[in-house]
């Protein structure tokens, strides 16, 4: 039969041409190097002011009788969104943050204490005046700008008692930051503040060694 011979045949030419007209789906998954290569670019276009207005420029630590005393250099700047803020009777606060740690017999360290020292500036129109409070230390002082004002921060020190079970002879670290509250701001400020980048002001952990004196 004719049919039969030619239908082989027809079939194989059919296959063919499905198969040359068949165009390949391109994929929808993003090459981990195109995903890499976006990331940093977003985090190349970040505005780095704000990142570098709080830091820590150097510290110490050390023990004696029983007490610890820790001291640090501090740049602090404030300036875009948070200073036009400040200028329109929103007060400000910042947090010292500073945390003990004790190594453990694999020479990790661990948390073992922490304590936070806010300072509240706020700014007065009437009086054209700063003025920086310290809640813990319950001193209360006046400048004339807001760079004299964070000035009065920069040398920061502190002294604590050795926690309970913490020993002298102990191997111990501190660690010390600088940031800026927003826990306190107005409701739709806070918001603001949280997707803001002017608003992200801390500096970097720093470390250093307790020194037995």
């Amino acid at each position: 039969m004719p049919s039969r011979i030619i239908l082989p045949e027809l079939t194989l030419a059919l296959t063919k041409v499905r198969t040359q007209n068949v165009t390949p789906m391109p994929s929808k998954l993003i090459p981990c190097w195109h995903l890499a290569l976006l990331w940093a670019t977003f985090i190349a276009l970040l505005p780095l002011d704000a990142q570098a207005e709080f830091a820590t420029r150097s510290g110490s630590a050390y023990i004696e009788h029983q007490v610890l005393t820790t001291t640090a250099r501090l740049s602090l700047s404030i300036t875009g969104d948070p200073a036009e803020a400040l200028s329109k009777g929103i007060p400000l606060t910042i947090l010292v943050e500073t945390r003990l740690y004790r190594a453990s017999l694999l020479s990790q360290f661990f948390e073992i204490a922490t304590w936070q020292h806010p300072y509240l500036i706020e700014y007065h129109a009437l009086s054209n005046r700063y003025t920086l409070t310290r809640p813990g230390a319950g001193t209360h002082e006046t400048f004339p700008t807001l760079s004299e004002t964070l000035g009065a921060i920069a040398d920061f020190s502190v002294e604590f008692n050795l926690p309970p079970g913490v020993a002298v002879e102990d191997r111990l670290e501190v660690r010390l930051r600088t940031v800026l509250d927003r826990s306190d701001l107005p409701g739709p400020l806070k918001l603001r503040a949280f997707f803001s980048n002017d608003w992200q002001l801390q500096s970097n952990w720093q470390r250093w060694k307790v020194v037995h004196q």
